[in-house]
């Protein structure tokens, strides 16, 4: 996994979002809540990559990582991502495969998100999470709508 780059995430948002940026809960509360931060941001390859704890609260009954915390977790980049990269959008479809169970073990997960593809007003996101090591946990392919295009 790369080393974490110090972002002023506040700066990254002011320049992407100008003044557009006070319509918006910024951090959104569920950043905020599952204590997301964002690590690494390129411009060019349209990809960030966030880094969340494995807390307890986010368990299931066996101990591991439950599957819909996992997906808020990459909901989290890839929302962060879309707003830098494109105009107001919306989640439209999740197509998931949890490969691995997360453990506490593991401390934290990297999530990257990476615009694949751009198509009129449909943008295409892959999505993966990693451990500190690059293992893979779980991958998306996620398919966002731009409902504004100003």
């Amino acid at each position: 996994m790369q080393k974490d780059q110090n972002l002023d995430v506040k700066k990254l948002f002011e320049d992407a979002l100008g003044e557009k940026m006070k319509e918006y809960h910024m951090p959104a509360p569920s950043f905020s809540i599952m204590q997301t931060e964002i690590i690494a941001f390129d411009k060019e390859r349209s990809s960030l990559t966030v880094k969340i704890p494995v807390l307890h609260t986010w368990l299931n009954p066996y101990g591991t990582m439950q599957g819909g915390m996992i997906i808020a977790a990459m909901d989290n980049a890839l929302g962060s991502l879309s707003m830098l990269v494109a105009p107001l959008n919306m989640t439209r479809s999740i197509d998931s495969k949890l490969k691995k169970a997360i453990t506490m073990d593991l401390e934290f997960i990297y999530i990257t998100a990476t615009l694949k593809e751009r198509k009129k007003r449909r943008l295409i996101f892959d999505v993966d999470v990693k451990d500190r090591d690059g293992e893979c946990y779980a991958t998306a392919e996620i398919t966002n709508w731009i409902i504004d295009e100003k």
